[in-house]
């Protein structure tokens, strides 16, 4: 009788969860690991009005390279892919921005080694044609996570990088990318600074981003009110002592949201905070989520007063989790399964909005044990969203986070990346993982007949 329950359950979440949503829809089909970025940075951009931009990492040529693809039509149907990276080495962690008719793609570019630089890529037509490749940073700095936002004119990207310690630098370009300013220091605290996360209204530039300054990851945030050319201090914007990581921030009609995961509550839940008046000033943190098994992974999206906010959350696999607020973040709607997948996970949220239509992208695991790139949209006109306040609760299936290394490994065993291969040997004990790129890996662990897989997450 309770297994019969808790199928009718989730027959019933699955055809209530995306009440206001058009159909989930499979943009890749590879079968060799397509995935988008798991940092803030946005893999997927709306512009102008009806079109849709998606970048992707993909091993299918056996080399990880970047790709992308476009909608014309509001997610309606779906080009095929093109490959925007060149040459040997890893390439990882795309984001990508549209403005006007311009689009603007970055990436984490390997060469060959442990250390990244940062590429850039434009179009001048709204994604049907491509421009060389523009190298910001080079490898010798080590780059990482980054994020670009555009608006008229100007380009904006900014990464983390070891040129000085590991702090925040930033490029911007003023005429769509053609030529680019020289790399300013964002960061000064020679501690480490990580995932910086764009995003601009009007001359105003926001940055927030993760940062080790207290001993502790804590979120801080800066702006710039002349488009790049100068910027303010550094503020502090979570309150608690305990980790808070990988911010993503909103801005629109002089509102800016900020959301990131929290490890204050056991588990970690997702945080969010805002300013009315352009990141002058900021409300006190507010607890979006509160669930016993986990919720990280975020991502905000902002049209004037409607906010978005999706993230992962933990029932056995993980669920991509939807709410939203129609007064500027004042006040929230309950929680909404945007998927329901006990079978497999779906992973890294991103979400842009068209005028009030909202476009998401994630990574899912359903038709393909390495994972493909899955797309859903709400359009303006759709009905109100289902909300759902119940969900299975399947036995935890924790994912573990590492930074440097990776510690208590009981039994010798593998590492995989998200294609199957071997990264690591593991060994009892401590492994060090400091070489890998952030992602998502697989621990395989015991006898053949008996073996145990565990997601391990990389983070920096």
């Amino acid at each position: 009788m309770r297994i019969c329950f808790l199928t009718v359950l989730m027959l019933f979440l699955a055809g209530t969860a995306a009440a206001g949503w058009g159909p989930t829809v499979r943009l890749t089909t590879s079968d060799s690991a397509s995935h988008n970025s798991m940092t803030p940075a946005r893999s997927i951009a709306a512009g102008p009005t009806g079109r849709i931009h998606v970048v992707f990492y993909d091993n299918r040529t056996g080399d990880q390279q970047i790709y992308y693809k476009r909608s014309a039509d509001s997610g309606s149907t779906w080009s095929s892919d093109t490959m925007l990276s060149n040459g040997a080495g890893l390439k990882a962690e795309p984001a990508v921005a549209a403005a006007g008719g311009y689009v603007h793609a970055v990436w984490e570019d390997r060469d060959g080694g442990y250390n990244a630089g940062i590429c850039y890529r434009r179009s001048t037509d709204a994604g049907l044609a491509w421009l060389p490749e523009t190298l910001l940073a080079p490898p010798a700095y080590n780059c990482r996570n980054p994020s670009v936002a555009a608006l008229d004119s100007f380009v904006h990207v900014a990464w983390a990088d070891d040129s000085a310690g590991r702090e925040l630098y930033y490029r911007r370009s003023t005429d769509f990318g053609a030529t680019w300013g020289t790399k300013v220091k964002l960061t000064n605290e020679i501690q480490e600074s990580w995932h910086p996360s764009l995003a601009l209204h009007g001359s105003c530039v926001h940055l927030a981003w993760r940062d080790w300054r207290d001993h502790s990851f804590e979120v801080y945030y800066k702006r710039s009110t002349d488009f790049g050319a100068t910027w303010g201090e550094d503020t502090r914007l979570s309150e608690d002592p305990a980790g808070s990581y990988n911010p993503c921030i909103a801005a629109d009609s002089g509102l800016v949201h900020v959301v990131w995961w929290d490890t204050r509550t056991t588990p970690f839940e997702i945080y969010y905070k805002n300013s009315t008046d352009e990141g002058l000033t900021w409300s006190a943190d507010t607890r979006l989520t509160n669930d016993t098994t986990g919720s990280y992974n975020m991502t905000v999206a902002a049209r004037g007063a409607m906010v978005h906010v999706m993230w992962e959350a933990l029932y056995g696999t993980s669920f991509i989790m939807y709410k939203y607020s129609t007064d500027g973040g004042a006040a929230w709607s309950t929680d909404t399964a945007i998927t329901v997948t006990p079978e497999y996970w779906s992973v890294s949220p991103c979400a842009a909005v068209d005028g009030e239509a909202v476009h998401l992208i994630w990574t899912d695991f359903r038709d393909s044990e390495y994972g493909e790139i899955y797309y859903k949209h709400r359009l303006a006109d759709s009905t109100r969203v289902a909300e759902e306040r119940r969900l299975p609760r399947a036995p935890r299936v924790m994912p573990t986070f590492y930074r440097e290394v990776l510690s208590s490994v009981r039994t010798p065993g593998r590492l995989l990346d998200a294609a199957g291969r071997t990264v690591l040997d593991l060994r009892p004990g401590a492994n060090g993982v400091q070489h890998l790129a952030s992602g998502v890996y697989f621990a395989l662990q015991g006898q053949v007949h008996a073996q145990k897989v565990h997601r391990v997450i990389v983070t920096r």
